[in-house]
């Protein structure tokens, strides 16, 4: 995928957040699709060198000098291949060399987790090439991308994999759609609202996470769980469930006489209540914030 105007703001905000890259690590060599001209406004809007976009410098499709303006000290790139150049070729599938661990201040995965078919070993390897302090972004397949690669990936995955227990925390989520004018909305745990975090959209949606390495411990240990299931089993009952008060008097009697009618009130009222619980709208899973 390579980085858009999305990634680059995201990188931005997180620039102005305190956040430092130093030596960096991206998960293929990142191709930049961004206009050089967009570029030299946004850099030069918040303070940054945009020299390397004039008219009259050297142009690259790579996104090198879009990184040394945001401060990186040093950039790598890891690819199951060396077609692009990468610094080093490792197939994420399998385990990561002993070399390449706790080496990277900054990982930054632009679109390329969800074409690894062991994911699950393919972000341990990421989360381990990380130093303590250091941080991870990602940018990748949400919602209506189906095909694209061989997953699509919800928020509340991240938040169980960025979790204190294997040495992470998650600092932002941000979901917003494909191109260069979605609003951006903010995602919280799933796990503080008591509620699952779903979403249903007519348009492709991208995810953007940063998430920082705390401590090194061993990844995986315990494997993520969703997090309501979670607190239903430590609940250790399913007497705390909520249950169907089932239907009402005045209820049954408008079903009797008028089931045909009946039927369609009820599909009106769960589409209004489905759509309102699982789309944008939804404030409690999904707050607007400015883009920067």
């Amino acid at each position: 995928m390579g980085l858009d105007i999305n990634m680059v703001q995201f990188l931005i905000d997180a620039r102005k957040g305190g956040a430092q890259f130093g030596e960096m690590l991206t998960i293929g060599r990142q191709q930049l699709n961004v206009y050089p001209a967009r570029m030299v406004q946004i850099l030069r809007k918040h303070g940054l060198p945009h020299e390397a976009f004039l008219a009259d410098a050297a142009q690259s499709q790579f996104a090198e000098p879009c990184f040394q303006a945001l401060g990186v000290k040093q950039i790598y790139s890891l690819d199951a291949s060396d077609f692009e150049g990468a610094s080093f070729v490792h197939d994420l599938n399998r385990p990561l060399p002993a070399e390449l661990k706790e080496r990277f201040d900054t990982v930054l995965d632009g679109g390329t987790l969800e074409h690894v078919f062991n994911f699950p070993v393919a972000i341990q390897n990421c989360m381990e090439m990380l130093r303590v302090g250091g941080r991870f972004f990602i940018h990748t397949c949400a919602n209506n991308l189906c095909g694209h690669g061989f997953y699509q990936f919800s928020p509340e995955l991240f938040y169980r994999i960025f979790s204190p227990g294997n040495g992470f925390e998650v600092e932002r989520i941000v979901l917003h759609r494909v191109g260069p004018y979605g609003r951006w909305y903010e995602v919280p745990d799933p796990n503080q609202i008591r509620s699952r975090i779903e979403l249903i959209t007519f348009t492709p949606i991208h995810l953007m996470v940063q998430a920082r390495r705390t401590k090194v411990v061993p990844i995986f240990s315990s494997m993520p769980q969703q997090s309501d299931y979670m607190a239903l089993w430590q609940e250790g009952s399913q007497a705390k469930h909520l249950q169907s008060k089932g239907a009402s008097s005045t209820g049954n009697w408008f079903q009797r006489t008028l089931p045909g009618l009946a039927r369609f009130v009820h599909v009106i009222k769960t589409g209004i209540e489905f759509y309102s619980r699982q789309s944008f709208r939804n404030r409690k899973c999904f707050r607007p914030v400015r883009r920067p």
